[in-house]
């Protein structure tokens, strides 16, 4: 990376991380760009040399979050499989698990992201996190060679991290119309539908 994109890339990180802390504090709505701008200690024109608008702003930051997390997941998930032979669906009943304790804990940035979790592979390529997309990469080749195409792997990726984050975003923000411990079982149940694939073991740590 060259200085100069080095220097850009440090602004932008600069804005992200001001803007994130500003939206957890005062919230998205509560938040003026002028908040931000103040808050990274940069001129306002240099704002829009990164951003279109506020919602811009905020579209990036559940990305960034999102593949934040999906990074720490997939880490703990390629750990857990130098220790155990693991099937498509113990990998996805991991990864279900581990997002959900993690938000569990971080209750705060399923509040600010809403439903929108997914948003982090409906962007994939946007992302720029080389490890992360290996990750993903392998997850997908390997589970295609055990019967499903890359395509129908990659959509059934999507439907259970879509599926994740919406179930959080209700259960934990708001504890309606169910609260987590109540939910999870039968969030497992379904991720394991979506697979399509009969258990034959059981995921712990």
């Amino acid at each position: 990376m060259s200085k100069i994109s080095e220097k850009q890339q440090n602004k932008r990180t600069n804005i992200l991380d001001a803007a994130y802390e500003l939206f957890i504090e005062k919230s998205f709505n509560n938040t003026s760009i002028d908040d931000v701008v103040k808050s990274a200690g940069i001129a306002k024109g240099t704002f829009y040399l990164y951003f279109k608008d506020k919602h811009d702003l905020m579209e990036r930051i559940i990305i960034r979050k999102g593949a934040l997390i999906l990074r720490y997941v997939l880490e703990k998930l390629m750990k857990k499989r130098q220790e155990c032979q693991m099937s498509f669906s113990d990998q996805m009943i991991f990864i279900t698990d581990k997002i959900v304790d993690y938000l569990e804990q971080h209750k705060e940035i399923i509040t600010l992201m809403g439903k929108n979790f997914s948003s982090c592979l409906s962007y994939f390529s946007t992302i720029e996190d080389d490890e992360l997309k290996t990750m993903l990469s392998e997850l997908v080749k390997e589970n295609s060679e055990n019967g499903f195409s890359e395509q129908e792997t990659l959509k059934r990726i999507y439907l259970i991290v879509t599926l994740v984050g919406s179930v959080c975003y209700d259960s934990l923000v708001f504890e309606s119309p169910f609260k987590i411990s109540e939910i999870r079982p039968l969030l497992y149940a379904s991720v394991r539908n979506i697979i399509s694939e009969k258990e034959t073991s059981a995921i712990s740590e």
